[in-house]
């Protein structure tokens, strides 16, 4: 979840949103979870099917509180790089990073900086509701052309049917944004993979699927 929040390089529009009160997102988002985050985001780690050795991608890291938990997975052997729009974060991220993580920035819809099926396993958490709409299908289409023939994907947002706790104005944005966001399993599959699972976790929704 994200709390404060400013467009991205130097205003232009399409680029979303970044965050660079990333401490602030981190309070507010455990208070949101009501204490459940890290059950949660552990359980997203379980659903990515995160093994030792896998080369992972989280796509809108902040400031890599996932990344952090898929690198335990990945274990000694994989490597996990975290993604995100806001320099801020990703500073942050690289100070805190663990051995085989690593940190960049930039955004969802262009993923140019990865060649093709660099990755076997590609996760976005709370981060799609912030990409523009008309930018969401590109999103995918990267997210896509990075995962490995046979890796996987996964992709949670909020649930816009869920009760998210009004601790802000921000809150309240990213409840409404989230239900603009088209069904999860209709992206992926339009960028070429298969759906494997859909299914709900405290706040959000979750897509599994397979290059």
């Amino acid at each position: 979840m994200h709390g404060v929040l400013r467009r991205a390089h130097g205003g232009q529009r399409q680029a979303g949103t970044t965050l660079d009160r990333f401490r602030l997102n981190g309070l507010v988002t455990s208070v949101a979870f009501g204490g459940r985050r890290g059950r949660v985001y552990r359980r997203i780690v379980e659903l990515s099917g995160t093994a030792p050795g896998d080369r992972v991608l989280d796509v809108g890291c902040g400031s890599g509180y996932l990344v952090r938990l898929l690198a335990a997975a990945a274990g000694p052997s994989g490597s996990v790089t975290g993604l995100d729009p806001s320099a801020a974060a990703v500073a942050h991220g690289r100070r805190r990073g663990l051995a085989g993580t690593s940190f960049e920035v930039g955004v969802a819809q262009d993923l140019s900086a990865f060649a093709d099926g660099t990755f076997d396993v590609v996760t976005s958490t709370l981060a799609l509701h912030h990409v523009p709409a008309r930018k969401r299908q590109d999103a995918f289409r990267e997210m896509y052309r990075v995962t490995r023939p046979g890796g996987r994907l996964l992709v949670a947002d909020f649930d816009p049917s869920s009760r998210t706790p009004r601790l802000h104005a921000g809150a309240t944005r990213m409840r409404h944004a989230a239900a603009t966001v088209g069904p999860l399993n209709d992206l992926a599959t339009a960028a070429g993979y298969q759906v494997t699972d859909l299914g709900a976790l405290p706040l959000l929704r979750y897509v599994i699927a397979v290059r």
